[in-house]
């Protein structure tokens, strides 16, 4: 096997792999059969290959040194794949066998695997799953620890940012904000991170304050009654986050923010 075609998924092969079948059936009509007695597995498939950047062909192959197609005699004995009662388990005395199931498009924990590709079998690594699961609940962790220990008028901001309805006790407020840091907690650290948040927060006080206003036809300076055009907002566009976009990316949006600030804090004190 040539270096190039190490996949980086192809780790610890010196012991034996159990790979299984994801669909299972919870109530089979003779107990305990969750799985097809046997289950074949295409031997010859197309795949892409992150080192190369191309797709490729792999084939498994009886006495060939590698599974991928171009390497092989035109004329090759193809080699059975079989999962035995929903499960296979491969000696590390099979690299071809690993490296084809870790490549193929069918593989559940293949990152790689080509858009609409059915997904049939995963392998089970516990060690594995056991550390992703840790990784997850600590995320869930440090997101749940944020809600408490954000000053709650900064809390408050972010809320009304995602979408959470500020409006209510501060009970309610943290409960809701709870929920979704436990939902998507890596995406909820990251937006409190995001200086496109703390932009939005500003110009949603803004709103509040009546220093600017946004409507469907685009985003005005307030004067009491009257209002002054800065920007049209495209059609179809939600017209506070383009308008945040704008600020932050428009030389002249840029310095309206700066104004904008300057008017919403003085208000605030």
């Amino acid at each position: 096997m040539r270096e190039k075609d190490v996949s980086p998924l192809l780790v610890d092969v010196q012991k034996a792999r159990e790979y299984r079948l994801t669909k299972r059936n919870p109530k089979p009509a003779l107990e305990g059969r969750h799985y097809p007695s046997l289950k074949r597995l295409p031997s010859e498939e197309e795949i892409y290959d992150p080192i190369a950047k191309k797709t490729r062909y792999i084939r498994l192959a009886a006495g060939e040194p590698s599974i991928y197609k171009e390497d092989q005699a035109q004329k090759v004995v193809l080699s059975d794949i079989i999962f035995q009662n929903g499960k296979i388990i491969v000696s590390h005395t099979s690299p071809n066998l690993v490296q084809f199931l870790t490549l193929s498009n069918h593989n559940a924990d293949n990152e790689h695997r080509i858009k609409g590709k059915k997904i049939i079998f995963k392998e089970i690594n516990l060690a594995r799953d056991a550390e992703k699961e840790l990784e997850v609940e600590e995320s869930v962790a440090r997101a749940k620890a944020m809600v408490f220990s954000l000053p709650f008028e900064d809390l408050k901001g972010y809320a009304r940012v995602c979408g959470v309805n500020v409006n209510r006790s501060v009970a309610e407020i943290k409960h809701d904000m709870l929920r979704l840091a436990t939902k998507n907690p890596k995406n909820f650290v990251a937006g409190l991170d995001d200086p496109m948040t703390k932009k939005q927060q500003m110009i949603m006080d803004a709103l509040s304050c009546g220093v600017i206003e946004i409507s469907g036809k685009g985003a005005f300076w307030k004067f009491g009654d009257e209002k002054n055009i800065i920007t049209p907002i495209p059609t179809g566009r939600d017209g506070i986050l383009w308008f945040t976009e704008w600020t932050a990316t428009d030389p002249e949006g840029e310095s309206v923010y700066k104004e904008i600030e300057k008017k919403t804090q003085k208000l605030l004190g």
